[in-house]
């Protein structure tokens, strides 16, 4: 259910209100003064984007340095756990 958000004309105030999207009222009382004369006013949005569209909007300068600083890692060798099993099979057959 949304939040709605309503600032009191008396005080100046502002009181959310949790309401279905079928059931919004015009106007609530303000938690602070208790007042009637309230006005609904445009709460913040959250926006969630998904991991496919942050990176998406990365610099491209950022993966080309991810690369290279990939390439001097020993990690970034695609074969040395091959060559780790290879090295421990050839000393169990010895």
């Amino acid at each position: 259910m949304p939040i709605y958000a309503y600032r009191c004309d008396g005080c100046g105030e502002l009181t959310e209100h949790i309401a279905s999207v079928s059931d919004i009222p015009d106007t609530v009382a303000c938690d602070h003064c208790g007042s009637n004369t309230t006005h609904r006013v445009i709460s913040r949005v959250a926006y969630h984007a998904s991991e496919a569209t942050k990176t998406a909007r990365l610099d491209p300068k950022y993966e080309k340095m991810v690369d290279h600083a990939m390439s001097k890692s020993t990690s970034a060798d695609e074969n040395r756990l091959i060559r780790q099993m290879d090295a421990r099979t050839n000393a169990k057959k010895q």
